[in-house]
């Protein structure tokens, strides 16, 4: 039993760990920000963890883990060349009304310029 809760607090603290910390690696250029390059890795780390916004769960009825996906929310959640009505921004920023995201963890103004700069840019697939 003691194993087995020691086991446990490992695992839990491990996934916490790699919780706190994720995208920190995803460096975004000034421009020309590529979805698989650098989005989707970004979204892997920070919105597509369990219980969140993955093709499962589905949380707000939002699917982060594919450019498909995420284009089923382009009318309200990412919309193409504009940050000011693009709720994304609103949470990653954490503006007042909105729900902060990811819980837990402040992005750096790096990543949200990074994100800012690829909805500006028409929010795509490829490198535009």
């Amino acid at each position: 039993m003691k194993y087995l809760l020691f086991l446990t607090t490992v695992v839990f603290l491990g996934c916490s760990d790699s919780i706190t910390n994720p995208g920190e690696e995803i460096i975004f250029p000034l421009s020309k920000i590529s979805f698989n390059r650098q989005v989707q890795p970004f979204f892997y780390q920070n919105c597509t963890l369990s219980g969140c916004h993955n093709e499962t769960d589905k949380k707000s009825n939002l699917d982060l883990s594919s450019y498909g996906a995420a284009r089923q929310r382009f009318y309200d959640v990412i919309i193409p060349k504009d940050t000011t009505l693009s709720r994304i921004i609103w949470s990653i920023e954490r503006r007042s009304g909105s729900t902060a995201m990811p819980p837990g963890k402040i992005l750096s103004s790096t990543q949200i310029k990074g994100i800012k700069t690829w909805i500006m840019e028409g929010a795509t697939d490829t490198i535009p």
